[in-house]
């Protein structure tokens, strides 16, 4: 083997490692956020430029700006944000995460936001009008999130309950994948966040989709942290604390029409 190579070699494994070890949380190191980029308003790409841009991108990178950090992101599926912060490999997940009691054992939140799971369907379904009327249709969810869990607990109560077949559940990859089974029939209404439903129902103009009724549950949305760490958890908890005392957090809401999320 060639010097040459070997030297090649060395800086691809360097590169390996910084790209996957933990990240400390000292110094100038970034501030390194898991997201998931197929939830709009709260994180997604612009179309035309790949632009990161929503509500999440636009704290996290106010939250690094006033802790004089910069920011990097960790973007992946849903179901990958909890392996990527559990690993090290991202200090904290700001990414439309819902606070699920079953995810505690895990992880420290701090609630930044209020949402709510509500069912929505396409102009395609012009014959579904309450939410009984889903009862034996198909549902589609997004992987890795607790939609599913939801959808059925619904029906359980709502459609078995009273002699009513069950709604079957599909579950899709990502919005867009969810969006394309709803406009070409493979599934007649979808579950999903109430922010992220009221992004959609603006989408072509208006009309298209529409919510089928209120939200079925109500939770707030989080910034996840790994048990014990508190530099990272304080680091968060001040910059939101600023944030919100300067007005920018209520701006930026503001900007993603999300100011009633906020109470």
């Amino acid at each position: 083997m060639t010097i040459v190579p070997a030297i090649m070699i060395a800086c691809i494994l360097l590169i390996h490692y910084y790209k996957n070890a933990p990240v400390a949380a000292t110094g100038q190191n970034p501030i390194v956020v898991a997201i998931n980029t197929g939830n709009p308003p709260m994180e997604f790409r612009d179309p035309e430029t790949t632009r990161l841009q929503g509500f999440d991108i636009d704290l996290a990178t106010a939250v690094g700006r006033v802790s004089a950090r910069p920011v990097r992101w960790v973007d992946s599926t849903f179901e990958q944000l909890i392996p990527t912060l559990m690993s090290g490999r991202a200090n904290m997940i700001i990414s439309g995460f819902y606070d699920i009691p079953s995810r505690h054992v895990l992880f420290d939140f701090i609630p930044y936001l209020t949402t709510g799971s509500q069912f929505y369907t396409s102009a395609e379904h012009d014959d579904i009008h309450t939410l009984t009327d889903l009862c034996g249709r198909t549902v589609t969810t997004i992987q890795g999130t607790s939609f599913a869990e939801q959808a059925a607990r619904w029906s359980a109560a709502n459609c078995e309950a009273h002699g009513k077949p069950a709604i079957k559940v599909m579950w899709d990859s990502d919005l867009g994948q969810q969006l394309s089974n709803l406009r070409e029939g493979r599934s007649s209404a979808a579950l999903h966040g109430q922010e992220v439903v009221a992004f959609i129902i603006g989408l072509r103009g208006g009309g298209h989709f529409r919510p089928i009724a209120d939200p079925i549950s109500h939770t707030t949305i989080v910034a996840a942290f790994r048990k014990g760490d508190v530099r990272n958890e304080a680091l968060f908890s001040e910059a939101l604390a600023r944030l919100r005392q300067s007005n920018e957090f209520m701006k930026i809401a503001d900007k993603w029409n999300l100011s009633s999320s906020t109470k």
